[in-house]
């Protein structure tokens, strides 16, 4: 008998072949056709099918009645499992709305419902992991400051209990007072902070020890673990996957056993239980009148069986032919002995869109282009004749040939032809079958596979395609030219995206979260290649999933994308510098001052921005020409650059023009400092190429700082603009014997000018 699951209906196995009547058709069609053994067939017909429908009822009574009786178990079983956990979630509960562990509270709870619920042996509550409280704590002293995560056995389990946060049913283990008990551990989160945005913290773990032989008891199935003949797997709540951990192991190899799974708790167990068998004396009795029924009609059932077994085979070989081809895509035919069409399928009708009935009767070749029939015909005349082949038909009996047939709008359908004689053993060869197959749907697959793989191989992007393992299944040449490695030497190797290219943790932590998130992660990565290159590559990760949602293949696509970001960063460049000077320009000097001004808010650093202005600098350019003045201008920002720090900013707003700004000033001393290191710079002349005099160059400086004077860049360079031109004025007043650079501030003290 084979294995049977216990939610199989009797109603099923009533409609199973095994259980249809007997064999009344075949007795009533076998008295007419020999009327002077009729009678003594009917009798022992009658014996025998009335044998096999009272053991067969037998059989269907004892499986109903093991069916149920495991269906009861099963029920006791999760019942008594479901009245369990709800002590554990209940605790739980109760921890998570108190956001903490009230031990009185929760004591007082947790003993009524050991009370109710005998099965239980104790309640642990291991805030981090570390049990602190047992109800009852007689009897389990030793387990209080045990840390369940560092148990080598139990530790997986609680880790996996965190990972998941879900509950998990794990054991049985063995309890240190005896007996075996499965642990429910449920863990416990609540909003530690209280503020209601959402986000949980683990508080710990509610574990309930359940007396396996308890409830094994109250399932009523005592008696047949002691007989062995139930067996229960599934440790840790892993159902099939898991070790048997009750009853004999060999009970789920055997045939002859009901399986069911059963709901334990957030897992799963599957119990496997023997089928009870007939008694000894009904067994004999039942094959006493089967030998007794056979010796009565055993010669008349030998001569009628066997011209009745030949009309059954053909009329089910035609009813089989019929069912399959009628369900398949190929068009299948066959033919009498003259070559005329007695059947074709449907499929036929679908091909060349024409009705299959209307070709019934037509020679077979007439399915097929004139200009196609000649090959065929001598293709199937020198099929070996059946007589030629005395162990029967063999490959050498069959014709392939690749046809066409025309579709009934005039276009041409790619077939492939295969027919074969049909042989019966008094008469010869009775006629051929044959199959059509459609190759249109192929060819344009192989076509559609083919483009694929020619754009898979010729992609100038590299490619890479991952199993579910993040094993390499697949390679494109430009990855494995990227890389340096052949596809022999990738395939198969275990990949962590990026890794090949960049093993930085933020960047996995970053693909990790993209694929999860939205299953697709884009980044641009800049590394250096296995051959020394410096690169940029744009990485471009996609998750597939299977029709059930689980993750099937990643495919990624790197792009070099180099040149584009170096092209990108040249443009910036290009946007914030001064194409003369190399020095910022005008938005450039923005975008920094915005950084310069949050650093300062941030750090209490003060700030001082210099307004620097060349006096008389046309006629420079007027007399020695723009060049020199290009020079001139070149040289200015390069000495303005040597005064202060790396981090202070110069920039050429145009014309000759500059700005400096200076971190880590505070007073009016260090603004007179770093005005006359300004001027010191300025007042060596310059040595230029392109004209053999000094060059001598004057300048207006005006500051202002930050946040005294203004609290943005556009404030702070007006005060330093009009600060400038107060240095002009005094200057102008003093008259030509003044030096050539005046300093001034626009502060409530002004330092004065030099």
């Amino acid at each position: 008998m084979g294995s049977l699951d216990a939610g199989q209906s009797v109603e099923n196995q009533r409609n199973s072949p095994s259980s249809r009547p007997g064999p009344w058709p075949f007795f009533a069609r076998l008295s007419r056709a020999l009327p002077p053994l009729a009678a003594g067939l009917v009798v022992s017909g009658v014996l025998l099918a009335t044998t096999w429908v009272v053991e067969r009822q037998l059989t269907t009574a004892a499986l109903q009645a093991d069916l149920n009786s495991l269906a009861q178990i099963r029920t006791r079983i999760e019942s008594q499992l479901n009245q369990a956990s709800k002590v554990s979630v209940g605790v739980g509960a109760m921890i998570e709305a108190n956001r903490g562990l009230d031990q009185p509270a929760v004591r007082a709870v947790a003993q009524r419902m050991l009370e109710h619920t005998p099965g239980i042996r104790s309640i642990s509550l291991a805030p981090d992991n570390v049990i602190q409280v047992s109800i009852p704590l007689a009897g389990h002293e030793l387990a209080i400051g045990t840390d369940i995560a560092a148990d080598p056995v139990q530790g997986k389990l609680v880790r996996r209990v965190m990972q998941s946060g879900k509950p998990v049913l794990s054991g049985p283990y063995e309890l240190a007072k005896g007996g075996y008990a499965v642990i429910h551990r449920v863990p416990v989160y609540f909003d530690g902070d209280g503020d209601g945005n959402g986000e949980e913290e683990y508080w710990g773990m509610v574990s309930t020890p359940i007396d396996l032989m308890r409830l094994f008891e109250a399932a009523g199935v005592s008696d047949r673990l002691a007989q062995g003949t139930l067996a229960v797997r599934g440790m840790d709540g892993l159902g099939a996957e898991g070790a048997v951990f009750l009853g004999p192991p060999e009970l789920f190899g055997h045939d002859d056993t009901l399986k069911a799974p059963v709901i334990a708790l957030d897992g799963q167990w599957q119990f496997a239980m023997q089928l009870s068998q007939p008694s000894t004396m009904v067994t004999r009795l039942i094959r006493i009148v089967e030998l007794v029924s056979l010796l009565v009609g055993l010669l008349v059932m030998w001569l009628a069986v066997r011209w009745q077994a030949q009309q059954r085979l053909l009329v089910d070989s035609e009813r089989l032919l019929r069912d399959v081809t009628s369900n398949v895509s190929d068009a299948v035919f066959r033919t009498d002995g003259t070559g005329q069409l007695i059947y074709i399928s449907p499929a036929y009708e679908r091909m060349v869109g024409r009705s299959a009935q209307g070709v019934i009767g037509e020679q077979w070749l007439n399915l097929f282009p004139a200009d196609e029939r000649r090959t065929i015909r001598e293709a199937t005349e020198r099929m070996r004749q059946p007589e030629q082949v005395p162990s029967g038909p063999s490959l050498s009996d069959r014709v392939v040939l690749a046809t066409r047939l025309i579709h009934s709008d005039g276009t041409v359908v790619p077939t492939e032809m295969r027919v074969e004689p049909v042989t019966a053993a008094s008469f010869g060869q009775a006629g051929l079958v044959g199959t059509l197959i459609d190759l249109s749907d192929r060819q344009a697959l192989e076509q559609l596979e083919g483009l694929a793989t020619a754009v898979f191989e010729g992609a100038g992007d590299s490619i890479i395609i991952l199993d579910r393992y993040r094993r390499v299944l697949a390679v494109n040449p430009a990855f494995e030219r990227l890389l340096g490695h052949s596809s022999k030497a990738l395939v198969g190797e275990r990949l962590t995206i990026p890794e090949p290219l960049d093993r930085s943790r933020r960047r996995l932590a970053s693909c990790v979260r993209g694929l999860r998130e939205r299953g697709r992660w884009i980044e641009e990565v800049a590394c250096r290649l296995p051959d020394g290159r410096e690169c940029v590559l744009a990485w471009s990760v996609d998750l597939n999933r299977d029709d059930q949602q689980r993750v099937s293949r990643y495919v990624a696509v790197i792009s070099d994308v180099t040149t584009r970001h170096r092209r990108m960063q040249a443009m910036h460049h290009r946007a914030l510098h001064d194409p003369l000077t190399g020095m910022l320009n005008r938005a450039g000097l923005e975008e920094r001052c915005e950084q310069a001004r949050l650093h300062a808010i941030r750090e209490g650093v003060g700030i001082a921005l210099a307004f620097v202005d060349l006096n008389d600098f046309k006629p420079i350019n007027d007399t020695l020409g723009h060049h020199v003045g290009d020079e001139v201008l070149r040289e200015v920002g390069r000495r303005l650059s040597q005064v202060g720090r790396r981090e202070d900013i110069v920039a050429r707003l145009g014309g000759d023009e500059f700005v400096v700004v200076f971190y880590g000033v505070y007073g009016n001393e260090d603004i007179a400092r770093l005005g006359e290191s300004l001027l010191e710079q300025l007042r060596e002349p310059m040595v230029l190429s392109g004209t053999a005099q000094l060059v001598h160059v004057q300048a207006s400086i005006g500051f202002a700082r930050f946040p005294e004077d203004a609290d943005t860049l556009e404030g702070l360079m007006r005060r330093a603009d009009a600060a400038m031109y107060r240095a002009k004025g005094a200057k102008g007043a003093k008259g030509a014997k003044d030096e050539s650079v005046a300093f001034h501030t626009d502060l409530e003290n002004p330092t004065g000018s030099s």
